[in-house]
């Protein structure tokens, strides 16, 4: 009797100690999952008028992270991140300013207001330029020297759609902003768009994804495609052979169009101009009807990497860059994906 009772207590130990060890091991992969991933919402505060990115949380590890985009907003979205470098840091303890708000000051108010004078025809673009550069070499020379590179983040995503790109980040500072703009030419970014991210120097340790296709973006050949992609869950590598600044002084960056009219070949003309910020009344609210921003990814640095998760369906589609001119630049590609 004494030995059947022993073995049964043992066997509760033992039974008990797994529960404990399982326990522990599904809360580290819940953290670990959780500490790799950025969940951005975007947000239209329509009393205020103010659009916003809510985000699950401000401090990641550094390695391959994942930002999963919703656009919970009636506009349509993107999220470009922008390293931060260690100047702009500096100047902001000087100024005694946090560090997003001395970003907003020296980056994104000079660009609002000298755009004003673009949108109203007080000045050319030629002149909106000339005084950008010193607005911006006056109040944050950091922007052009060493500079703010980009590190990609979710492409344009449709209103009321979601999107997910996963990225490598180093340790440091970044700014998460959205440009699109309002009804009266106002960037996204003055109204709330811009978020601060830090990543810390611990490893996630989150190896890159596997991807079942791959394209590739150059300023020489433009988007190419390697591999068909088929219905379902893809994982599309998306690789930036160079990068460059293009005539609107950005650079390019991939974004993927479900086209609900193959038949209507001014769409993505139209998709084209409605991209290119230059022109009043261009990247307003929401793109052409006839199109859906699936996601993809924004610009990176040359050599740079993105991982592009999407559910695709059978239709027609495109990959586009958000560049003056794409199909002259062969960064329109146009593919069916069959039933």
């Amino acid at each position: 009797m004494d030995l059947i009772i022993k073995i049964t207590v043992l066997c509760g130990l033992i039974f008990t100690l797994l529960l404990t060890t399982q326990s522990n091991k599904t809360d580290n992969t819940v953290n670990d999952q959780k500490y790799s991933e950025v969940k951005i919402r975007a947000l239209h505060d329509h009393e205020n008028n103010l659009h916003l990115f809510d985000m699950n949380t401000n401090e990641v590890s550094s390695g391959w992270t994942t930002f999963t985009f919703t656009n919970a907003s009636d506009s349509d979205h993107f999220a470009v991140i922008y390293k931060v470098p260690k100047e702009a840091v500096t100047a902001a303890n000087e100024s005694g300013d946090e560090l997003l708000d001395h970003w907003y000051k020296s980056i994104t108010t000079p660009f609002q207001e000298e755009y004003n004078n673009l949108a109203d025809g007080s000045a050319d673009y030629g002149t909106f330029v000339d005084n950008l550069v010193q607005s911006i070499s006056e109040k944050g020379p950091w922007f052009f020297e060493p500079g703010a590179p980009a590190y990609g983040g979710p492409g344009f995503t449709s209103a009321g759609l979601s999107s997910k790109t996963t990225v490598y980040l180093d340790p440091g500072s970044y700014v998460i902003e959205c440009y699109v703009k309002d009804e009266n030419e106002t960037f996204h970014s003055y109204i709330g768009m811009l978020e601060l991210l830090t990543v810390t120097d611990e490893e996630s340790g989150d190896e890159n994804p596997n991807s079942s296709s791959a394209v590739t973006i150059s300023s020489e050949s433009g988007i190419s495609m390697n591999g068909d992609i088929k219905p379902g869950n893809q994982t599309i590598e998306i690789t930036f052979e160079d990068q460059i600044a293009h005539e609107h002084l950005l650079g390019h960056n991939v974004q993927l169009l479900k086209l609900s009219d193959a038949t209507d070949h001014n769409l993505l003309t139209d998709v084209a101009e409605w991209m290119d910020w230059r022109t009043p009344g261009s990247l307003v609210n929401r793109g052409p009807e006839g199109v859906q921003f699936l996601g993809g990814s924004m610009e990176m640095i040359a050599g740079g990497k993105a991982y592009f998760h999407v559910d695709i369906v059978p239709g027609e589609y495109a990959w586009i860059a958000e560049v003056p001119n794409p199909e002259e630049k062969n960064m329109i590609y146009r593919f069916k994906v069959p039933d």
